[in-house]
């Protein structure tokens, strides 16, 4: 099962409410930076495509600084995917076998660019976590401090959440408070595994 979000849509609340509830949860953006460390072939390939100056004192990889130039480049963006996306589901898919090897009943892959990575093709159902833009915005501002600007090129980047409903097998509206969630979430786990009994 597939779980997704706009950025700031209250998709890693609902990954731990699923979590509370039972759920393994494989989370891509943990993948992402298991990925990167020193040394690894992804770390090479991003360095030699984005420079030493994208690197902390201890070698690791600067993710803000590095967020500030694909957040302002398409194409930049894009080369970056094309290093970690690859690695990223292969390990998703490495860690979802040994889930189920260890007798998982449900397990979750949670990652932001779900459908921009094509992962809806091979995981079914997905549930999206969406909200009114304004409510978007306003949460970026108030959790990161970022400015309009910054909020607007992190939007651009993903996917319009209009087409993410369109793709969606379960839509989650986070508009609300905590526990307007926690019942919407508690309604789908219902639904889920419902389903699971039966099949």
């Amino acid at each position: 099962m597939g779980l997704t979000g706009g950025i700031a849509s209250g998709k890693s609340t609902v990954a731990t409410m699923l979590r509370e509830l039972g759920a393994e949860i494989i989370n891509a953006d943990e993948l992402a930076r298991e990925i990167v460390q020193p040394g690894q072939d992804p770390w090479k390939e991003i360095i030699a495509a984005f420079g030493n100056e994208i690197l902390r004192d201890d070698q690791t990889i600067d993710r803000e600084k590095l967020g500030q130039t694909i957040f302002q480049s398409a194409e930049a963006r894009k080369k970056l995917e094309s290093i970690t996306h690859p690695r990223i589901r292969a390990l998703a898919q490495l860690k979802a076998q040994k889930l189920a090897a260890e007798g998982a009943e449900m397990v979750i892959y949670e990652a932001p660019l779900f459908f921009e990575t094509q992962a809806h093709l091979w995981i079914r159902p997905v549930i999206l976590v969406t909200c009114d833009v304004a409510v978007q915005k306003r949460r970026l501002r108030e959790r990161d401090g970022l400015t309009e600007t910054e909020i607007n090129q992190r939007l651009k980047a993903q996917m319009p959440l209009e087409a993410k409903r369109r793709l969606a097998d379960v839509i989650i509206e986070n508009n609300g408070d905590l526990e307007d969630l926690r019942r919407q979430v508690q309604e789908v786990w219902k639904k889920i595994t419902d389903i699971e009994d039966r099949g």
